[in-house]
């Protein structure tokens, strides 16, 4: 539906968005993930037609088959601060958009109220609701003049931790209702993750990685991407004979992979904690933080590289416990950051 060729955009020298490509199939939800200042708001302003490229090109697949670029009706942007006109009801901002008589403007603007359950606010201003029924009549004012796509740009950013939960899940289910493809920036992995089939993942204006949410977290391509995305531990590795050694011991690994790896990436709930006498402990108990559902525990290996354990919030753990650690999953990664295709640990 939306393809992006090769798309770069410079402003003098910096280049925010280099060679950038990227494709959406239709009704498709795709997130493109990040930190900030990476590029992502300014790609998602090329894809709305809002920036001009320096370089490339931004395609929209007509019914009809041919490709144009440039704003357009197909597209509608949901921005950070909502962005309602103040001085208009709330009805008045969905109707803003429709077009057809008044009585097919008031028909699709009682329909989208009742879409994002707010038919009781239609007459009220917009700093009259709170920010997450602004979200919504936001996303209803987008939706009104029935795009194709909506491009939402760090839509939930500014409400707070549980209303932010809440309402990425209303929403998403509201635009797979209706049927239209979202492409939404976001920099929150938790959020890029639930929200989309697909995730792009951006640094330095360029595209890292691509994939479903669980390729993203399960099989970063680079250091940076599985420390970004998730927690992540990083550990010393080396080839001795026939094994690779690691700080939890040696690890059977074909030579192919083993001779090229120098960091082991394992993810904090990939380990196994145990109690173990002094003899055959390989750790140290050195933090516990309780948070509810989940427990880390960080612990002291005996190589003094130190590692978060991610585990059940009922087993306690003493501050000083000796430990023996095991890693049931982790990848291989070589001096440059690369990970080793071919080989993941189960």
């Amino acid at each position: 539906m939306i393809e992006c060729r090769n798309l770069t955009k410079s402003y003098g020298e910096l280049e925010a968005v280099s060679d950038f490509n990227l494709h959406l199939e239709e009704h498709e939800f795709l997130s493109i993930l990040g930190p900030s200042g990476c590029g992502k708001s300014t790609l998602l302003r090329l894809i709305a037609g809002l920036e001009v490229p320096s370089k490339g090109l931004v395609l929209l697949e007509e019914v009809n088959g041919k490709n144009v670029s440039g704003p357009g009706p197909d597209r509608a942007f949901v921005f950070q601060d909502f962005a309602l006109f103040p001085h208009l009801s709330i009805e008045k901002n969905i109707a803003y958009g429709v077009n057809g008589s008044r009585s097919e403007k008031q028909k699709r603007v009682e329909e989208l109220l009742k879409l994002v359950s707010l038919q009781h606010l239609a007459s009220k201003m917009p700093h009259q609701i709170s920010g997450g029924e602004q979200q919504r009549i936001a996303v209803a004012r987008a939706l009104a003049p029935r795009p194709r796509l909506i491009l939402m740009d760090e839509p939930f950013s500014n409400l707070d931790y549980k209303l932010r939960l809440q309402l990425r899940r209303e929403i998403r289910v509201i635009l797979k209702h209706e049927g239209v493809a979202t492409i939404l920036v976001t920099h929150d992995q938790v959020e890029a993750i639930t929200f989309s089939e697909r995730v792009l993942l951006m640094h330095k204006g360029k595209l890292v990685q691509a994939g479903t949410p669980e390729e993203i977290y399960q099989q970063p391509q680079t250091l940076w991407a599985s420390s970004f995305v998730g927690e992540a531990n990083h550990l010393s590795a080396e080839w001795e004979e026939t094994s690779l050694k690691s700080p939890f011991g040696f690890l059977d690994v074909p030579a192919e992979i083993g001779k090229e790896t120098r960091i082991l990436m394992v993810r904090p709930e990939d380990f196994i904690l145990v109690s173990a006498p002094d003899g055959e402990a390989n750790g140290i108990v050195k933090t516990v933080e309780f948070s509810g559902a989940a427990q880390t525990v960080g612990v002291e290996l005996k190589s003094g590289e130190k590692i978060q354990v991610s585990g059940s919030p009922h087993l306690l753990w003493n501050l000083e416990d000796p430990v023996k650690i095991t890693a049931e999953r982790y990848l291989c990664f070589n001096s440059f950051g690369d990970r080793l295709d071919g080989f993941i640990a189960k």
